[in-house]
């Protein structure tokens, strides 16, 4: 195919899908009245069409290149992998055959080792009984003394590595005194010994002790202790002619080079894990070698042996003493010996022979592995520690080690196996590069031989790559826009005119050759894509209160809100195999019956209008602590229609999948008459529900509902669907956890008997409290979030903490009542705020936060403690100063994020005065809005002083609550609880003089009653943005720092009435609450005037004197953006609809101030 031809088709697709459509409300209702619903915009029949062409194109080029690869590579293949193959086997059984031969000698000198081991103990336990038989002296066993015994263990140790020997007879306790009396009568053993070795008795450490040695805490078996219970040992020792509970088996003489005879006389008997092996011993007749364990206290009383270290693994041995040479002699004794196991495993391999594993194996349970190097000491580590490779566990050569024929079923005695496995250190000796190498010439061979052909064939690729990825996308487009069937015979379509076009191309050049025929280019319509579904419900759902809740937020905001939720009903959709048609505005739109028809739409549709309702619960709860109040009041009206629907593609610049029909007007009609979190549905879809067995499902609404363009309609409500099927509904995805928090706060009932009023009050606290908790978390999120910024930007500048005593010394001062100091919050206000000078370096700087959760848990407890501090006002409460801290942030960040063309940084300082250099202004902004009205006692300050209540005299008449509202949170914030909060508030003196003074000037800024002080900030906003503000004498600082000052103050203003510039029903909202506030006092004697007889007019001069003129005065000064236009809007919209409604809305708010008077009266009584 022309790849420009190509090109150009598809871009003519992707444009025409390119717009994306977002309406607004108007736009949702103007679409229901067209009766058709449209899903998204996209022109992709072409572009798959000429996907379809490209990809065969490409195949073929695909094809023809991956045979010459194939053939190329192949060739490749079989001669360098049967090269490979034949070097490789040869090198691998030489591996193999050596490992055999070395594995077989491993085993072999291990056992050799361990055979001259016992065959020395043999030889020494000969000797002592030829000594005892030989004895003239009229002595006998057990008293009986090895001459020279340090002569015949040190040769011993040097021949087999042992570090201790020593000859331990069996004495009965009867006897135990006569032989402790032989003992030390015959010490002369251990002096023989020091002659020998030319040593001094007070130098080594002392003759021996008469002391029979205690060593209860010496030994730490590793093991279970051995027990009893079956007669065993009594057994074994009666057959051996000794009576169990008489024996013992103490330390007679040991050697070789002992340093003192305090070991003597220890009776090894008396320990469990000495005594098995005794017993074992007897039982069986032969020598024993126990498990491995600590025996260091053993080796500190002889010479220490250094040629293996203190960390080689260590057993002992035992072999019997005879007491003559006869056969079936009597054992009266045992020879001792302790052993490190690397004496056994040492010298196994020739010198250039490494990386042999010996697995040593105990029936006991213990494993410990030994790395034999010829060249290098053996190596020992505990566990399984060889290479677990498959084909290394069946080269692996198992034998039995030491006590090779042990009696089957031994339970009692640990009995050994040796394995051992290669490495890779052991198989690398036998590899080399030859295969490789051979293997690799073999391939360079081919590889220059395909090169060529590789750089042509790259650059095709190239080249086609782009088309095909767009192409690509088209049809993956198609199929997720469209419903699959729709979007496959749309492509099918496409295919077949593209074949038309072929054809005609070629009659077209048949006729130019020939010129012996005519062709016409045949120009007919496409047929169009379309059905008629008879049997489908429609849904229309639409989110209660979006356009107010989106006046007072950020774009991006809404639509996080709107993804969000969409994205869930997305989820539901998928899993209910329910069509989602479009979203139009906070509009969502689905059909079930389409574009497979089903019998059970209806209740279908049921169940997830129903899942989408408990979804929209919870989602907007969740939502409430991330994107602000009022967001947890957010509901979703649903209606639902059945009918018959015409669906298709209606082709055109944007193509869109569309639904037609009556079924489509009448279902916007449902949703438009329905009632905030219900689903209202008609008639028609009702009568389904019941034929389908679904009669509890709906109730009848009882009046009828006028619908444009339909007069009275009979409606029905749908119940919420509870019980299995619902939870087998939601299960596998969040909204389980959904339907089971709605269940919970839906049917918990009292634990005792209470009133309806009672019950409606206490879950009207409940719901309060979360409420509460959820603003409370939203706020402390915001607040945290700038900290954060705050420290970073400390960090960023290179900012040195002053000592904390000299800060919280500059609190104290800070910090003096008015009633001791004479001096009011109101004497801190301040003309000009010094802000910090800008700073390119630190500005450029990303430094990470270091803030501790600690100091989020204070603030959370600061912020929690302010809702307390709030009364419980119609207007002037927590929740008011949330929605002021959520204004301040939407102008703070229009401020931090102007509409000016670049990016430089210096200009966006100056543009803005300096605060977005400083997040500790905006901190301190944000945070004094949420304490602005902190205890305000829902009367304004004239009406405090006029009542002569103390805080009016002790503030001398003047911004009463708001001076009162900044000691009470400043106070609060001095608490020694919140330290590290203050911490990293500020760190220096003059942070914290900045933060102080922005604080009071913010918070005594909302006094706008006050005339005086209001002409003072009109006085000072014409020297900071007047035109001969130009000429004065400030200096360039002073004059911007007067400018922030001055709209820090105008920011905090709007915000305070942010309700006047924001949609009318955010201004409806609060305005009737502000209402009700004052209608209270009122009624409470503490206000002369009915508000209802001035609300109306008393309006109309706040916004034309006020409200106006302040959003005026934020557009002049610059910074805010689109923010500023926004609110000068909506400030005249609002004037106009309230001159237009006003008086209707007083009277409607004087009759529910009255029912409430009245409810709260009767339940008073």
């Amino acid at each position: 195919m022309n790849a420009h031809l190509l090109r150009s088709k598809l871009r003519s697709s992707i444009e025409g899908s390119s717009s994306f459509f977002m309406g607004s409300r108007d736009n949702t209702v103007a679409m229901r009245d067209d009766v058709s619903v449209q899903s998204a915009s996209t022109g992709f029949p072409d572009g798959a069409s000429t996907y379809k062409s490209a990809e065969e194109d490409d195949k073929s080029h695909r094809d023809g290149s991956n045979m010459v690869y194939f053939v190329l590579v192949l060739a490749a293949i079989v001669f360098g992998v049967a090269t490979f193959l034949l070097l490789d086997a040869g090198a691998n059984r030489e591996f193999k055959s050596e490992f055999k031969s070395f594995a077989r000698e491993t085993a072999d000198i291990a056992q050799n080792n361990a055979d001259k081991i016992f065959g020395q103990l043999r030889s020494l336990a000969t000797a002592i009984t030829s000594i005892a038989v030989n004895e003239d002296n009229g002595n006998f066993f057990p008293n009986v003394t090895v001459p020279h015994f340090d002569l015949r263990t040190q040769e011993i140790a040097d021949l087999t590595g042992l570090e201790m020997i020593s000859f331990i007879p069996f004495v009965e306790k009867a006897n135990r005194s006569g032989w402790e009396a032989y003992s030390n009568a015959n010490k002369d053993w251990i002096l023989e010994d020091y002659d020998y070795r030319e040593w001094n008795p007070a130098t080594i450490g002392g003759l021996m002790s008469d002391e029979i040695y205690n060593c209860d805490w010496c030994i730490e078996d590793s093991r279970k202790g051995f027990t009893d219970s079956d007669g065993f040992m009594e057994e074994i020792l009666d057959v051996r002619g000794f009576a169990s509970e008489n024996i013992s088996v103490p330390i007679s003489q040991y050697g070789p080079a002992p340093i003192n005879s305090s070991l003597s006389k220890f009776d090894l008997f008396s320990h469990p894990i000495f005594r098995k092996e005794i017993l074992t011993s007897l039982e069986f007749d032969v020598p024993v070698i126990s498990e491995a364990f600590d025996l260091s206290f053993f080796k500190s009383h002889v010479l220490p042996n250094t040629t293996f270290g203190d960390d080689a693994l260590r057993s002992f041995t035992l072999d019997q003493v005879k007491e003559d040479f006869l056969e079936g002699s009597r054992t009266i004794g045992f020879v001792f010996g302790i052993i490190p196991w690397e004496a056994i495993f040492i010298n196994l391999l020739p010198e250039d022979v490494n990386g042999i594993s010996v697995v040593l194996e105990s029936s006991c349970g213990a494993v410990f592995t030994y790395t034999a190097n010829g060249g290098r000491p053996t190596t020992s580590q505990l566990g399984d520690r060889h290479q677990a490779k498959k084909e290394y566990e069946e080269m692996a050569v198992r034998s039995k080690f030491f006590w090779k024929d042990h009696p089957s079923g031994l339970s009692r005695h640990c009995h050994f196996d040796i394995v051992v496995y290669p490495s890779d250190e052991f198989r690398a000796s036998y590899e080399s590069n030859d295969a490789l190498l051979y293997s690799g010439l073999v391939g360079v061979v081919f590889v220059f031989t395909a090169m060529l052909f590789f750089l042509y064939d790259k650059y095709v690729q190239k080249r086609q790559a782009k088309v095909m990825s767009q192409a690509k996308r088209a049809e993956a487009i198609v199929t997720s826009v469209f419903p699959k069937e729709v979007g496959l015979r749309l492509i099918k379509q496409a295919e077949r005119e593209e074949q038309e076009r072929v054809s005609n191309k070629k009659m077209l050049n048949n006729f130019l050759v020939e010129k012996n025929e005519t062709v016409e280019k045949p120009n007919k319509r496409r047929k169009p894509i379309a059905d008629l579904f008879p049997e489908t419900t429609v849904m229309f759902a639409d989110i209660v209160g979006f356009t107010a809740w989106s006046s007072m937020r950020e774009p991006s905001q809404v639509f996080m809100l709107l993804e969000s939720i969409y994205r869930d009903f997305d989820n539901i959709a998928n899993r209910r195999k329910v069509f989602k048609v479009e979203t139009v505005g906070d509009c969502y739109v689905a059909v079930c019956g389409l574009p497979e028809p089903r019998k059970d739409h209806v209740v279908v549709m049921a169940r997830f209008a129903t899942d989408c309702v408990l979804k929209m619960a919870v989602q907007v709860q969740a939502l409430e602590e991330e994107l602000g109040p009022d967001t947890a009041d957010l509901g979703i009206r649903v209606g639902l229609h059945s009918g018959p629907v015409t669906a298709g593609v209606l082709r055109g610049d944007r193509a869109r999948f569309q639904l037609f029909g009556d079924t489509v007007n009448t279902c916007a009609r449902i949703e438009t008459t329905g009632t905030k979190n219900k689903i209202h549905v008609s008639k028609e879809t009702a009568e389904l529900l019941k034929k389908s067995g679904k009669t509890h499902w709906v109730t009848a609404r009882g009046d009828k509902v006028t619908a444009k363009g339909k007069g009275e309609l009979e409606t029905f409500w749908l119940n919420n669907i509870r019980g299995a099927e619902t939870k087998s509904a939601i299960s596998g995805s969040s909204a389980s956890d959904d339907l089971k928090l709605t269940k919970i706060e839906e049917h918990e009932k009292p634990t005792k008997s209470v009133t309806p009023s009672e019950t409606i009050e206490n879950k009207s606290q409940a719901q309060n409290e979360k409420k509460l908790d959820r603003l409370v978390n939203w706020n402390v999120d915001v607040l945290f979030t700038l900290l954060k910024q705050v420290d970073e930007r400390r960090h960023a500048d290179g900012i040195r903490p002053d000592p904390w005593d000299r800060v919280s010394k500059m609190e104290e001062e800070l910090s003096v009542p008015a009633f001791e100091s004479g001096k009011t919050a109101l004497d801190e206000v301040v003309e000009i705020i010094e802000l910090p000078r800008f700073n390119a370096r630190a500005d450029a700087s990303s430094v990470a936060a270091g803030l501790n959760s600690e100091v989020q848990n204070q603030l959370r407890e600061y912020v929690r403690t302010i809702a307390t501090m709030y009364n419980e006002n119609p207007f002037h409460n927590f929740e008011h100063a949330s929605h002021v801290t959520m204004s301040v942030r939407k102008l703070l960040g229009r401020i931090v994020a102007p509409d000016i063309e670049g990016d430089d940084a210096r200009d966006l300082h100056d543009h803005t005065y300096g605060i977005t250099s400083d997040p500790l202004t905006q901190f301190a902004v944000v945070f004094s809005a949420l304490l602005h009205d902190v205890d305000h006692l829902g009367v304004p300050n004239t009406q405090l002083v006029k009542e002569g209540i103390d805080i009016a005299a002790l503030y001398h008449n003047k911004s009463v609550a708001e001076q009162n509202s900044i000691d009470l949170a400043w106070a609060l914030l001095m608490l020694d609880r919140f330290e590290l909060l203050r911490q990293a508030i500020y760190t220096t003196k003059s942070e914290l003089k900045r933060f102080r003074q922005l604080v009071v000037n913010t918070i005594l800024a909302t006094d706008i009653m006050d005339k005086e002080l209001q002409t003072i900030r009109r006085v000072r906003w014409d020297k900071a943005f007047s035109e001969a503000a130009n000429f004065r004498n400030d200096s360039l600082k002073d004059a911007t720092n007067r400018k922030a000052t001055i709209v820090i103050e105008h920011l905090i203003q709007a915000s305070d009435v942010a309700h006047t510039m924001q949609h009318w029903q955010v201004y409806r909202k609060w305005n009737g609450r502000l209402f009700h506030e004052m209608y209270r006092a009122f009624k409470e004697g503490r206000s002369q005037k009915n508000p209802a007889e001035f609300w109306f007019q008393g309006e109309i001069g706040f916004f034309d004197f006020y409200i106006i003129p302040l959003a005026k005065k934020l557009d002049e000064c610059g910074v805010f953006g689109v923010a500023s236009h926004e609110y000068l809007n909506y400030a005249e919209q609002n004037r106009r609809e309230w001159e237009a409604k006003g008086q209707q809305v007083v009277q409607e708010l004087v009759r529910e101030a009255d029912e409430q008077n009245s409810e709260v009266a009767v339940r008073s009584a």
